[in-house]
C-alpha cells in the first residue's frame, strides 16, 4: 500500500471526528501531518509493512473473488454477488487502500451502482423466488430459507450498506458525494424504520450467522448507518438522525445486547462527537472491553456476548468449541477503541499497543497450519477455497482497518 492511498484512508477517519468542528482548515492540517509522519517512518518499518500488506491483500482479493462467484450470492444479486456482511463489506473499506486496480471492486462497486439507481424496479436479495432457488441449490425444500431470511429486511440491510460503501468510495477518492452516493442515502433513510420497537433502526436479518444477522445485529447496523452519516452530515436529515441517536441510546442500557453491538455503538458515537453516549458510559464500556482483552493481546467473539444462539453457531464449530482470540474480534475491538481514543488512560493504550502486535502476527502469517485464529486448514499458496471463509475474510480485513485506524488515531508517531 503506497503512502498516499494509506494517507486518505487516515484522512477519512480524522475528517470523521473533525466534521463535527466544522473547521476545514483544521482538517487539511491533521490530514498533512499525518501524511508527513508516513513519509517520515524508517525504511525498515515501510519494508515491514509492504510485506504484510501485499500479502494481506493477495488474501483480501482472492476472498472476493470467491464471494463473487458464491452461487446462491449470485441469486440473490441478480448476477452479480450481493453485498454480504462478512466479506463484501470489510473488501469494500479495504480495497481502495491497496495498489492498483482490481476488478472484483470495480464490479461490485458497478453493481451497488446499479441497484441504487434502480432501487424502486429491482427485487430483493431474498425474495421468495430467490430462496427458492437457493434452496434448489442444496437440495432442500423450497421453503427451507423463507423463515429467516426476509425479503424486507434484506432491503434495509442493502440500504444501509450501499450508503456506507459509496461514501467511503466518495471519501477515498476525495469527492464530494455523488449522484449514486445521494441517492443510497435517499434510500437508506426511506428504509429506516419510523415507529415500534425498532423505531430508528433498519430492518435485520437473524440467520444465525453470528455476529452480523442474530436477534441484536439491527443495533450494529444502525451503527453502521450512523457512521455512514459521519462521512457526509449533509445527506443525513437531523430528524432521521435524532430517531438513529435514540434507538442506539436505548439499546446501549439494554442487558440482553450483546458487547458487540454495543462496541458498535460507541463506534458511531466517537464518529459523532459523543452525541450518543454520556462521557461516563462511553468510559465504562471501553473499559469492559480492554478487561475481556487475552493474555495474548486479542479478544474473543464468544467474550462479546450474550449470544443465544451461540452454540452450534458457525464460528462455535470454526473454533472446534474452544474460546480464544480471533481475528474479527480483535480486529473490530481495537478499531473501536482505537476511535474512541478520548476515552482511554495510556494504560489502555499500552494495551491497544499489545492487541496490534497480536494484528501484526497474524497479518504476517495469516494461513498457520490448522484453524487458529477463524483460519483454515490448508496452507496452499493459492489459498484453495474452503467451507467456512466467511470468519477468514472479516477477521482479517477488520484487522487491517483496525491496525491504520490504531496508526492514526493513538499513536500516529510510533515506530516500533
Amino acid at each position: 500500500m503506497n503512502a498516499a492511498k494509506e494517507s486518505i484512508f487516515i484522512a477519512i477517519l480524522t475528517a470523521i471526528m473533525l466534521t463535527v468542528s466544522g473547521s476545514k482548515f483544521i482538517n487539511q492540517l491533521i490530514i498533512s501531518i499525518c501524511i508527513g509522519v508516513l513519509l517520515a517512518m524508517p525504511s525498515a518499518l515501510i519494508a515491514q509493512e509492504s510485506s504484510a500488506v501485499t500479502t494481506f491483500s493477495r488474501y483480501a482479493r482472492y476472498g472476493a473473488d470467491v464471494w463473487a462467484r458464491n452461487p446462491s450470492a449470485l441469486i440473490a444479486g441478480e448476477g452479480k454477488a450481493c453485498i454480504s456482511c462478512h466479506t463484501s463489506l470489510p473488501y469494500a473499506l479495504v480495497e481502495p487502500l491497496l495498489d492498483g486496480d482490481y476488478p472484483a471492486y470495480d464490479d461490485m462497486l458497478g453493481n451497488i451502482n446499479n441497484r441504487i439507481l434502480t432501487w424502486s424496479d429491482n427485487t430483493p436479495w431474498y425474495s421468495d423466488k430467490k430462496l427458492e432457488q437457493m434452496a434448489a441449490l442444496a437440495n432442500l425444500p423450497p421453503d427451507a430459507y423463507k423463515e429467516f431470511l426476509i425479503a424486507e429486511q434484506s432491503r434495509g440491510i442493502e440500504s444501509v450498506f450501499n450508503a456506507l460503501i459509496r461514501a467511503t468510495h466518495d471519501a477515498y477518492s476525495d469527492l464530494p458525494p455523488q449522484t449514486e452516493t445521494r441517492l443510497a442515502f435517499r434510500n437508506m433513510w426511506e428504509q429506516q424504520v419510523r415507529s415500534g420497537p425498532a423505531a430508528g433502526k433498519w430492518l435485520w436479518t437473524h440467520a444465525t450467522l453470528l455476529p452480523w444477522d442474530v436477534v441484536d445485529s439491527d443495533i450494529w447496523g444502525a451503527s453502521l448507518a450512523g457512521v455512514a452519516a459521519s462521512i457526509f452530515p449533509e445527506l443525513a436529515p437531523e430528524k432521521n438522525l435524532l430517531a438513529l441517536y435514540a434507538a442506539l441510546r436505548n439499546a446501549f442500557t439494554r442487558d440482553d445486547v450483546s458487547l458487540h453491538s454495543k462496541s458498535a455503538i460507541l463506534w458511531c458515537d466517537s464518529e459523532t462527537g459523543g452525541r450518543i453516549l454520556e462521557s461516563d458510559e462511553a468510559k465504562r464500556h471501553a473499559a469492559k472491553l480492554l478487561a475481556l482483552q487475552r493474555a495474548n493481546g486479542g479478544w474473543a467473539l464468544r467474550d462479546l456476548g450474550p449470544w443465544p444462539d451461540w452454540e452450534g453457531s458457525r464460528f462455535d464449530c470454526c473454533q472446534k468449541r474452544e474460546v480464544r482470540s480471533d481475528a474479527y474480534a480483535t480486529g473490530f475491538v481495537t478499531l473501536v477503541l482505537s476511535r474512541a481514543d478520548r476515552y482511554l488512560s495510556d494504560e489502555n493504550r499500552a494495551q491497544l499497543k499489545k492487541a496490534i502486535s497480536w494484528i501484526d502476527r497474524e497479518l504476517a502469517n495469516p494461513y498457520p497450519d490448522g484453524p487458529r485464529y477463524n483460519r483454515h486448514d490448508s496452507v496452499d499458496a493459492e489459498f484453495p477455497e474452503f467451507r467456512n471463509n466467511l470468519y477468514t475474510n472479516a477477521g482479517h480485513m477488520w484487522a487491517f482497518l483496525a491496525k491504520i485506524a490504531y496508526r492514526e488515531q493513538v499513536a500516529p508517531w510510533a515506530t516500533d
